[in-house]
């Protein structure tokens, strides 16, 4: 099996790039790195054996992941693997990946993710009858789990289910992208599973804040927009069921708002959230064009 590995990356840490690509590498993956940053950031010269595309210009994650996708293909590649800049992989976790894949019948495959910070699973998702959510924990157990939704970084898809699935929606711009991408490999019967002998550490936002028995992942304000517009727009498709999509949109809108009660940039997070709502009940999608800091 030719295994690609496309990375995307936006002022990434260039050690932890090298670090990723030197792992993949190791396991027999070919790494892509496309860098969404305005400038050049990464040193070809410490990448050998990698293939860098630097956009110049933030054209957000589906963009970047498909300009990735088109140059694995056109190189050969059986099958693709996505990460984030920010995951921890090892060359154990690539292997088990590629042999569930290779063993069928599954035709996407992802690791179990674990937060860097806190050891906490971050979990799949698997939808009941009418298409609500519930969360799919595999980190200690047994055989794979099938689902329905995994979490980007990680996910090894066939180069047919590429082909039958088509690209990311670049509309979204960067969030639930992988969410939606998965809810359309549901509608065409694609097999999606977690392999439970594949671990991966991933680090996902600023930090948890806890709210009683809720737990909030704070991001910035620009995420906090993509989040709330992007589940407006989820709610237009025909292939992402209604109740997934109103179950996240309401998710959503309440854990930004219990942000907006601690975070020390307020007034950036409340023209965003007011930002997304309003875009998002226009359908527009898309890059945002207001200035607001772009990091994560």
């Amino acid at each position: 099996m030719k295994l690609f590995a496309v990375i995307v990356c936006f002022h990434p840490d260039p050690a932890r790039v090298r670090e990723t690509c030197a792992e993949l590498q190791a396991a027999g993956a070919l790494p892509i790195l496309v860098d969404n940053t305005e400038e050049s950031y990464l040193d070809r010269e410490g990448l050998v054996g990698c293939r860098l595309i630097a956009l110049r210009e933030n054209k957000g994650i589906a963009s970047a992941q498909n300009v990735g996708i088109r140059t694995a293909i056109d190189a050969g590649a059986d099958a693709v693997l996505f990460l984030d800049q920010d995951s921890r992989i090892d060359r154990a976790c690539v292997v088990a990946l590629r042999t569930a894949l290779s063993a069928g019948p599954a035709m996407v495959v992802g690791p179990v993710c674990v937060d860097e910070t806190t050891g906490i699973e971050l979990p799949a998702t698997r939808l009941g009858r009418y298409g609500f959510p519930r969360p799919v924990l595999t980190l200690g157990g047994d055989g794979n789990r099938s689902v329905d939704v995994l979490i980007a970084s990680g996910t090894l898809a066939t180069r047919t289910a590429l082909a039958a699935v088509g690209p990311m929606d670049e509309e979204l711009f960067i969030d639930f992208v992988d969410t939606e991408w998965c809810l359309r490999c549901r509608s065409r019967a694609i097999g999606m599973e977690v392999v439970s002998g594949a671990v991966l550490r991933h680090s996902i936002g600023r930090r948890f804040v806890r709210f009683g028995p809720l737990t909030v992942l704070e991001h910035s304000p620009v995420r906090c927009y993509y989040q709330i517009r992007n589940c407006f727009l989820l709610l237009r498709k025909p292939h992402v069921p209604r109740l997934f999509a109103l179950h996240a949109l309401v998710a959503v809108l309440v854990s930004r708002a219990l942000l907006l009660l601690f975070t020390a940039d307020r007034t950036a997070h409340g023209k965003a959230y007011i930002a997304g709502v309003r875009d998002g009940l226009r359908g527009l999608g898309g890059r945002w064009s207001a200035v607001v800091p772009a990091r994560s």
